[in-house]
């Protein structure tokens, strides 16, 4: 950890996201991989839900984060069309229904284990990134107009969330799924 960067030292509690289906997860890993390979060598395509962990969480409180997802019941999500936040070097897959991944979050915020002093808490969009311009090419208008061409739409079950935490080296691995009803 010692050689991680500010920005990434607040993850080593981890974080909990949503992964795509496999064969949806590998087609954006590809791009992932071709258009920025140092984030995408950090996590494979996926949503994130929350803020990372504040601390490793005990016994009772992995409890209360069950009962809490044990109580929603799985759903479909939309994926697609593409989005940036250009000029800010960011081109993702828009995440329908996103209040319904909003209220999710909002729920687990409440539980007080999140960090809720990092940046963009309140504004927080749901996304699946293609690149954040740490690597690869330019991530400009012509890179997203490349990648819109090549990028579709679709709908996948989302049946749970995924606990993954970063090695030493701030590559996230799963370390538990924690399944909705």
């Amino acid at each position: 950890m010692n050689s991680w960067e500010d920005w990434q030292k607040p993850y080593k509690f981890g974080t909990l996201v949503i992964f795509p289906s496999d064969t949806l997860r590998q087609s954006i890993n590809l791009q992932r991989e071709r258009t920025d390979p140092v984030s995408g060598s950090y996590c494979e395509a996926h949503i994130t839900v929350t803020q990372p962990l504040g601390r490793n969480l005990n016994n009772e409180e992995w409890k209360q984060l069950d009962t809490i997802l044990s109580s929603i019941k799985s759903f479909e999500i939309s994926y697609g069309p593409l989005n940036t936040f250009l000029p800010y070097p960011c081109i993702w897959y828009e995440i329908q229904p996103a209040e319904k991944v909003l209220e999710l979050r909002s729920v687990l915020h409440q539980t007080g284990f999140f960090n809720l002093e990092m940046k963009h808490p309140q504004n927080f969009i749901p996304h699946m990134t293609i690149t954040e311009g740490l690597s690869g090419p330019e991530v400009d208008e012509n890179l997203y107009q490349l990648l819109q061409e090549e990028s579709g739409k679709g709908i996948f079950q989302c049946k749970g969330l995924s606990y993954i935490v970063p090695d030493k080296d701030f590559r996230f691995r799963v370390k538990k799924f924690l399944p909705f009803s």
